[in-house]
């Protein structure tokens, strides 16, 4: 058992290389590390034995006020069987979680915020049977139901963990925890005012405080609540508690002995808890509870059991991670769902109540400098000897002391997630918190919890739909398809960029937000100064989901711009989104047809091919363009190319040929007469990117060309092309021999590299803008 004193579950780690051990050297090693562990624990014994002893009284009362608070209400003559089940439970929980969890020196306890939720089903089933069962069968449906609740609480942890599922606490919204937290605060506080008064809070009984009966004992209550609190954070040492409860214990049976009052009057004003008649605390099964139980009333409490499930989840996970900031240590939140769900299953099946790892107690285990496994084992053992032997210390402790304590602790909720949260979310997230804790108030915990889940969600879904789902939009003036033109072409494209609508969408597109998209392009489409759409691109790569009403809309969009002669084209969509866009058109018997591509930059390609065949009165099949004219032009210079043909050569490329290889030091240039070039950029730990496709007039290799650098990326033929190579020792010849030719020829390049730049700068523009 080593490892119960074991303060760190992590091996060292060394860099670098380290020469091969033998196996007796390593058997060694862990002799040497099995032994500075054990020299390391008994350095620590005295420090172990303070915090065992400290931390177990503290579990233990602790857990005699969730006992206190379980039966605040109803049940108050069986207090005895309630502190048994807090026991119990803690005891159980603290040993197997102490030994499982991945932080040593982990404590735990039957929780406020568990068994708040144990008294409001124990309550429900008291309503629904004190009047047609025995005070027996009542209280052993409530006994079966908690041990019951505790065990199935632990399968669901324990599944969580197994399925790794500890980072379900990041979709939790915020707000939601806020509000159960401060109402859990509000329960806890009325609780303890129950446990003082012996009434349950109501709207009948509130006026019952200020009689001066009660406002003698719950104003000492508050008063220790807020002293603990100003010691607490203004030492900030662990043993403000303890030395604390001691001075206000010695304080009290000091007064009793002065004023010389007796415990039998103390008892029956409700000072002092009356002790067991047999004088031990009942244990959870005795008597056999499962054989008077009311199956069928338990049953009627599921739901509000699967809250309890998704309540303990929750506080459990941000339990643990406030342990690991506070600690500053990694803590697992997968091994803790599985150690606290193994931990609730025996805890359900001894008939304790749910708990897991506790904060406040595991802060100061670690504060007393004993941060090992087997503090956790001797908490578990004070915990056992007062269950047994301790009974009669109950008769010693006065009421408002457990009171007070349970003011404390739903008072600091109270404030943090009420008062303190105010500064963290938006005003809207705080009146979801205010609703939360108004409805847990007025309602009931899960009818709190669940509304405040839809509000959150109704929240997220107004907020998700003021994003614009329209990350960009462009026209085609400003972006074009890698499909390189020729000159003239670029301009004509140009001139007619308007009628092209590209729109790059992003997010989830849904009834809230899909509104806004179809308004942009009603707009667009009823603008009678702006040219009219023929082509609209839906660029949806950033696109994660449709859903139906964003479908509907889809096809009335779709309807629109076909009736104005458009062409609706959806591009770039995921795989999986696509075929469920698919599946919900095929069952649309009026469903407008649309085109796509499954990239944007075809999609745009279409478009142009489309714009430029139009314009060119012919049919793209089959169509070769020569490069004699746009030469002649681009050049300003008489038959540019028949004096340009001594210097070219004449290369003819089968589909899939080599025209340039990156990373060549060729420095030549290509003009393409006929055919499709592309151009890649090749990596050896990516696949190759395609940057631009080369149509007939124009012309590749002319960055190589003019930097003389190794080529920057591949030209590879895409159908057979006719392309006439100028190499660089041709063109210096030409510069020599006709330099008018090559200055006419050398500005040409350089007024395409410069259309080029100014194009992306135009797009930057468009997107920044």
């Amino acid at each position: 058992m080593d490892d119960l004193a074991r303060p760190h579950d992590f091996e060292p780690v060394t860099n670098g290389a380290a020469p091969a051990k033998t196996l007796p050297q390593v058997a060694g090693e862990k002799e040497r590390a099995a032994a500075a562990a054990r020299t390391s624990w008994l350095n620590h014994l005295p420090a172990i034995l303070a915090a065992g002893l400290i931390c177990g009284l503290l579990t233990a009362m602790f857990a005699i006020s969730a006992a206190a608070l379980l039966f605040s209400s109803i049940l108050s003559d069986h207090i005895t069987l309630a502190i048994g089940i807090c026991l119990t439970g803690t005891i159980i929980l603290t040993a197997i979680i102490a030994l499982f969890s991945s932080c040593p020196g982990m404590l735990s306890v039957t929780q406020e915020v568990t068994v708040v939720t144990l008294a409001v089903i124990a309550t429900s089933i008291h309503s629904a049977m004190h009047v047609t069962h025995s005070e027996p069968q009542v209280l052993a449906t409530i006994v079966v139901m908690i041990g019951l609740a505790t065990a199935a609480t632990g399968l669901a942890l324990l599944a969580m963990g197994a399925f790794r599922l500890g980072r379900l606490i990041r979709v939790i919204p915020y707000p939601v925890i806020g509000g159960f937290l401060a109402g859990m605060g509000w329960l806890i506080v009325s609780g303890a005012i129950a446990v003082m008064l012996g009434v349950p809070v109501t709207g009948q009984t509130i006026g019952a405080l200020f009689e001066i009966q009660n406002v003698v004992k719950w104003l000492p209550a508050a008063a220790f609540a807020i002293l603990v609190d100003a010691l607490s954070r203004r030492s900030g040492s662990p043993l403000v508690l303890p030395v604390t409860i001691a001075a206000v214990l010695l304080l009290f049976h000091l007064g009793i002995w002065m004023l010389d009052l007796s415990t039998d009057e103390l008892q029956r004003q409700g000072w002092l808890f009356a002790p067991p008649l047999n004088g031990s605390i009942l244990l959870p099964f005795q008597g056999n509870p499962l054989a008077q139980a009311d199956w069928a009333v338990i049953w009627s409490e599921t739901p509000k059991m699967i809250a309890l499930l998704a309540i303990s989840a929750a506080a459990l996970l941000f339990a643990s991670s406030g342990i690991e900031l506070s600690v500053k240590r990694y803590i697992d939140l997968d091994r803790e769902l599985r150690a606290a769900g193994i931990a609730n299953v025996f805890a359900g099946e001894g008939g304790g109540a749910a708990g897991f790892q506790g904060l406040g107690l595991t802060m100061l285990a670690h504060h007393l400098g004993a941060a090992y496994r087997i503090t956790g084992v001797l908490v578990a053992a004070v915990c056992t000897v007062i269950l047994f032997f301790g009974a009669t210390l109950l008769s010693y402790i006065p009421i408002p002391l457990f009171g007070g304590l349970l003011l404390w602790i739903g008072g600091a909720l109270l404030y943090e997630w009420l008062i303190g949260i105010y500064a963290r979310v938006a005003r809207l997230e705080y009146l979801i918190v205010l609703l939360i804790v108004s409805l847990i108030v007025t309602v009931g915990l899960l009818e709190g919890v669940m509304v405040g889940v839809f509000a959150a969600a109704d929240l997220y879904t107004v907020e998700y739909a003021r994003v614009d789902v329209v990350k960009y939009a462009v026209t085609g003036e400003d972006f074009h398809s890698r499909v390189e033109h020729a000159p003239r072409e670029r301009e004509y494209l140009k001139t007619q960029g308007q009628h092209t609508l590209v729109l790059r969408l992003q997010g989830f597109i849904f009834f809230g937000s899909v509104h806004r998209l179809q308004q942009l392009i009603v707009d667009r489409v009823g603008d009678g100064e702006a040219p009219p759409i023929r082509f609209l691109v839906l660029d949806c790569r950033d696109v994660t989901g449709f859903d139906s009403s964003a479908v509907q809309s889809l096809t009335k969009t779709c309807v629109m711009i076909r009736q104005n002669d458009g062409q609706l084209i959806i591009s770039a969509l995921r795989p999986a989104i696509s075929e469920r866009l698919y599946r919900i058109l095929a069952g649309c018997r009026d469903a407008p047809p649309f085109l796509y591509f499954d990239q944007v930059d075809k999609a745009v390609a279409w478009c142009e091919d489309r714009i430029l065949n139009e314009w060119r009165g012919a049919e793209p099949e089959g169509q070769t363009h020569f490069c004699t004219e746009e030469l002649n032009r681009q050049l300003d210079y008489p038959e540019a190319f028949q004096a340009l043909l001594p210097y070219l050569e004449k290369i003819e490329l089968a589909p899939q040929s080599q025209l340039i290889r990156q990373g060549d030091n060729s420095h030549d240039l290509y003009l393409v007469e006929s055919g499709v070039v592309n151009v890649l950029l090749e990596s050896p730990d990516a696949p190759e990117i395609h940057l631009r496709t080369l149509g007939p007039g124009t012309i590749v290799g002319e960055m190589s060309f003019f930097l003389k650098r190794p080529r920057t990326a591949s030209a590879v033929a895409e159908t057979k092309a006719v392309v006439w190579q100028l190499r660089e020792e041709s063109f210096l010849r030409m510069a020599k021999l006709e330099p008018q030719l090559a200055y006419a020829l050398n500005g040409h390049l350089l007024r395409i590299i410069a259309e080029r730049l100014d194009q992306s700068n135009r797009l930057v523009r468009s997107l920044t803008g």
